[in-house]
């Protein structure tokens, strides 16, 4: 049961990836009203793309965790 815990972990991480690049950030970063951190728009695009995969990672460090408790 925890192998499957961690399959569906490691999909929610590629999905919320994919589905949030996608549909979330691309929509977000049409738009011209973003903050322009340190001169231009480009250094909060790039921190909110990291943050956005960041959570991905964390996604997968917890499927890392629940398959060493087998």
């Amino acid at each position: 049961m925890l192998y499957l815990s961690a399959f569906l972990l490691v999909l929610v991480a590629f999905v919320h990836s994919i589905l949030g690049e996608r549909f979330i950030l691309t929509r977000l970063f049409t738009r011209d009203n973003l903050p322009k951190l340190f001169g231009s728009d480009d250094f909060t695009k790039r921190t909110l793309r990291f943050a956005w995969h960041l959570t991905s990672v964390a996604w997968l460090g917890f499927a890392c965790i629940v398959i060493a408790l087998t």
